[in-house]
């Protein structure tokens, strides 16, 4: 089975040399994919120069360049003809099975937002992604950097969305749903969270009270966490920023190249392991959940490394049918709402 994945060439802090030869290893390593690689045609073929393009990576021109600096509204408006929106247009055409870029999030949110659309009985989407704590459970977190000022039927709304990401995962409905709050204590937090956490207890959904950070990744008990756009980012990108100073930190008291190489192996058996737990790049992508469409965004900054993981991953994810899949789990749960 040929899946297409649509691939932002030009978006991210390595643009456009990180997705182009990403693209073009991925497609070598697997005949099975196909890519569409959507940017400046003359600038990506510059950089390939004479290598070359297997048969299965076609380049799609785009003319305008949509940077991070860029506000949302405006690049909507003014540079429609840029690698984000063409290449959306594509996925909602039906030329391809899922989007990717690591370019401007909310560039791609908003683009996202007017042609693709949230599917029914969802206010809001949400960037989604999942983590492992301590015990190597897997921890759904959302909001990422969809939606930065949610009201409280928004955050109802990602409870139902990393619920039903849950469940595609695993096939499990016992989904413990958290919401991100300064103490886990009722009266905690503003009146935003306090209305989100009613609802949750008056739906159906199963709802595990507050949470604090601290225990995001030791030992979290629940299943999914709820948390704006805002909250979340800054949480994600505070860990990942932690776990690298730390890892870079221990290698230089160790130094580890100079240690025998029995010792090197379990330095980097040891420690190794804990801190690719926490690597973007592993994972290489969050899904923007809610959408009619399979959506991935990456970190700005994602490497080669993270750019064919999340090609992968959203090939491997679109064979499943995960957009359908999860706007069939929100219907069902929404439908015991009425």
């Amino acid at each position: 089975m040929t899946s297409t994945v649509i691939v932002d060439a030009m978006g991210g802090d390595n643009a456009p040399v990180v997705p182009v030869f990403s693209s073009i290893e991925v497609c070598a390593e697997n005949p099975d994919i196909k890519i569409l690689l959507v940017g400046s045609e003359s600038v990506i073929k510059g950089h390939i120069g004479q290598m070359k393009i297997p048969e299965n990576l076609e380049i799609i021109d785009a003319v305008d360049n949509i940077t991070m600096d860029d506000s949302p509204s405006a690049a909507f408006r003014s540079k429609g003809n840029s690698s984000i929106h063409i290449g959306l247009d594509l996925l909602v055409e039906g030329k391809g099975d899922a989007f990717f870029s690591a370019g401007n999030t909310g560039a791609i949110v908003t683009a996202a937002y007017f042609k693709s659309g949230v599917i029914p009985n969802i206010t809001r989407p949400a960037l989604a992604t999942s983590y492992p704590s301590v015990d190597k459970h897997k921890l759904i977190i959302l909001d990422l950097g969809a939606t930065i000022d949610p009201k409280s039927e928004n955050l109802f709304d990602f409870g139902v969305l990393g619920e039903a990401y849950r469940f595609f995962m695993t096939g499990l409905e016992d989904s413990r749903i958290s919401i991100l709050n300064v103490g886990t204590e009722e009266n905690k937090g503003n009146k935003k969270l306090a209305e989100a956490a009613e609802m949750i207890k008056e739906s159906t959904l199963n709802y595990n009270g507050f949470i604090e950070s601290n225990i995001l990744f030791s030992h979290p008990e629940t299943d999914v966490v709820v948390t704006d756009a805002f909250t979340g980012n800054v949480a994600l990108k505070t860990v990942e920023g932690l776990a690298e100073t730390i890892s870079q930190l221990i290698k230089a008291k160790i130094a580890p190249s100079q240690l025998p190489k029995i010792q090197t192996f379990l330095f980097n058996k040891i420690f190794g392991e804990v801190f690719r737990m926490f690597q973007y790049n592993l994972y290489g992508t969050a899904f923007l959940l809610g959408m009619n469409h399979f959506i991935g965004i990456g970190h700005g900054r994602s490497d080669k490394k993270a750019f064919k993981n999340a090609i992968l991953r959203l090939k491997r994810y679109s064979e499943r049918n995960f957009t359908k899949k999860i706007a069939d789990r929100v219907q069902a749960v929404k439908k015991n709402l009425e």
